[in-house]
């Protein structure tokens, strides 16, 4: 029964769609093939009348209407920059002006940093080029349309910005973009841009790698430096590098030094330093030297820590070293060092190296120690004194880092081994003669000097007769 009624259903809508595209075909043919067009004019007709016609008069009593549109035209107003510009401080170096240290600010997103000083002002551009576009500061500091002035003000700066409109006028609206305060933000130049020193990546092991080393004062300078080492006689020492290539600075509390020439310098914080990294000792400790290091536009610092090197101790066996052989002269005296003999004289300076106690005598040796390219313990043959009836050579030793000495004294024996028979004591000992140095050069130092050597006329008799009394 379904399946009859399914069948007629589709009968009549085969019959529908049967008829209307009979239909189609119909009004298909019987449509003209053109269109005719009168030239004559449309008829007239009447405009209809207005229903609320009134005289002049009437519209002229009506008073002010409730509603009315009022003409505004476009204006440009200021940015609103506090939503983007960072302010990271001022210039805290030690050598900054006082008066007016540089302010450093940034926009977010972007590391480039600019400094102005306070009331200058600091020009800002939109870089539509970016992705995405957002303000600069414009390079060079070159003049735009949009620029800002700012003081500080405690920890944060007070910004007035200001633009300048197509037609020359000056924008201050609104207020609230005009003025503003911006709370200071610390500066973390390591999670961005790094910089360097030298050769060297600024990073806490900078004076590592610089091989730096912290000894504390130098006593050397303090007993023998005179006043050409005035300014550094009790100052802490510390040396940089190695070999030749080493050289010292002695600071003290906010002492500060610059990098010039690959090499730290110690100056006053001013215009010397201004431009170049700084290096200030903040504290100093019995194990531990604490320092700060600012770059040279004091946008950024970082601490650094330095330990003290340990001291090495002077020889303590310099009296079993050093043995008395006999005397030449009330002044010279010989002695057994390291299996050879030496003559010795008051004021002489004997250095320990790898190859046994050698005698300084030059300028270049001199300087060579007190500039720490040559390093080891000295020993200072101070003179001969008399003590209960036996007389001693007495003479300062300072250890290799010169951070400590100790007073030596050792006796003359009168029972001292004598020269073997039929050899001269003077043609056995070494350095017996000792050179007469050259002009002294312009490193000579004037106090740092071992003894000139004893006027070599005297006379061979007194000579003879001294070497008798002192054997």
């Amino acid at each position: 029964m379904i399946k009859q009624w399914l069948v007629w259903i589709n009968y009549v809508v085969a019959g529908i769609g049967i008829f209307l595209v009979l239909m189609g075909a119909f009004f298909l043919l019987i449509r003209p093939s053109s269109i005719p067009v009168s030239d004559a004019p449309p008829p007239k007709t009447a405009l209809p009348k207005r229903a609320f016609a009134l005289p002049k008069e009437n519209y002229a009593a009506i008073d002010e209407p409730l509603l009315s549109l009022q003409f505004a035209p476009m204006s440009m107003q200021l940015p609103e920059l506090k939503r983007y510009l960072i302010y990271y401080g001022k210039n805290g170096r030690p050598d900054a002006v006082a008066e007016k240290p540089l302010l450093h600010f940034a926009f977010t997103g972007n590391k480039t940093i600019s400094s102005v000083v306070p009331g200058e002002r600091l020009y800002v551009s939109y870089d539509r080029k970016l992705n995405p576009p957002q303000y600069v500061f414009s390079p060079g500091n070159a003049e735009t349309s949009l620029w800002l002035e700012a003081t500080a003000e405690g920890n944060e700066a007070h910004v007035k910005a200001t633009m300048k409109g197509e037609n020359g006028e000056t924008i201050h609206e609104p207020e609230a973009n005009a003025n503003f305060n911006l709370p200071e933000k610390e500066y973390v130049r390591f999670g961005g841009t790094p910089w360097e020193i030298g050769k060297n990546r600024v990073d806490a092991t900078l004076l590592a790698r610089q091989k730096a080393r912290w000894y504390g004062p130098d006593v050397f300078l303090g007993k023998h430096g005179g006043k050409e080492y005035a300014d550094k006689i009790g100052k802490q020492r510390i040396d940089f590098g190695e070999g030749e290539d080493v050289y010292s600075v002695y600071v003290g509390i906010n002492d500060s030094l610059v990098w010039v020439n690959d090499q730290w310098k110690a100056v006053k914080p001013g215009a010397e330093s201004l431009g170049k990294p700084l290096l200030v000792i903040k504290k100093i400790e019995d194990r531990l030297m604490n320092v700060e290091l600012w770059d040279p536009e004091g946008k950024g610092k970082i601490t650094l820590n330095l330990l003290k090197s340990s001291e090495v101790q002077a020889h303590s066996n310099i009296q079993q070293n050093f043995k008395f052989v006999g005397a030449r002269t009330r002044t010279q005296f010989v002695f057994e060092i390291d299996g050879e003999r030496m003559l010795l004289s008051p004021h002489d300076w004997l250095l320990s190296t790898k190859e046994g106690w050698v005698k300084l005598q030059t300028s270049e040796e001199i300087d060579n120690y007190v500039d720490r390219k040559i390093s080891g313990a000295l020993f200072i043959f101070d003179g001969i004194e008399r003590k209960d009836d036996h007389m001693s050579l007495t003479g300062t030793l300072f250890n290799p880092s010169r951070t400590d000495m100790q007073t030596v004294e050792i006796p003359l024996q009168q029972n001292a081994p004598t020269p073997p028979a039929g050899a001269s004591g003077r043609s056995s000992e070494k350095n017996t003669q000792v050179k007469k140095p050259g002009p002294a050069t312009s490193n000579t130092r004037e106090r740092i000097s071992p003894r000139q050597p004893d006027n070599q006329d005297d006379d061979d008799d007194d000579d003879d007769d001294d070497e008798d009394d002192y054997e």
